[in-house]
């Protein structure tokens, strides 16, 4: 069984990494682990408040989760989960141990970097992943056909 991180910036785009992981790792059982990262809270407030309820899962996205059932629905024989999680800093220790307590054994990303922030403290984690010694996956994603929400999910059941 294979545990493999994907970052994600919340939209549809980002989820058609996990086609390429399937792909690529055939019928392998995989664990997918979709990352977001965000900054660490700097005022004592805001440490004092986070939590699993913060207001970062208001980042999480209707359209992001259908999408999350439909890839889940559409390769239930090789995921046996696919969760969304938070990484909050941005130094390598706590990347690292973020891998560790996921068991991450590759990073699989977008050949081509399209990150856009979700929210006012997001970041992109592309050094991270760069200078952690994790196996990258590059997967590269065909250009997108429409600026639709319903051309995007539709790319969804298509790969």
């Amino acid at each position: 069984m294979k545990h493999v991180l994907i970052p994600t910036d919340f939209s549809i785009r980002s989820l058609r990494v996990v086609h390429g992981v399937v792909e690529r790792f055939g019928g392998e059982p995989l664990n997918i682990v979709l990352m977001h990262a965000i900054e660490m809270p700097t005022s004592i407030m805001d440490l004092m408040m986070l939590s699993r309820r913060s207001a970062h899962q208001d980042l999480i996205t209707a359209d992001y989760k259908d999408a999350c059932e439909i890839i889940k629905n559409k390769y239930a024989s090789v995921i046996q989960s696919m969760k969304t999680e938070f990484l909050i800093g941005n130094g390598k220790g706590i990347f690292r141990n973020f891998l560790l307590y996921h068991n991450i054994d590759v990073i699989a990303c977008a050949a081509k970097e399209e990150f856009r922030k979700a929210g006012p403290n997001s970041y992109n984690p592309a050094e991270l992943i760069r200078k952690s010694k994790y196996p990258v996956h590059q997967v590269p994603l065909a250009p997108r056909k429409e600026k639709f929400l319903v051309s995007a999910m539709s790319e969804l059941f298509e790969a």
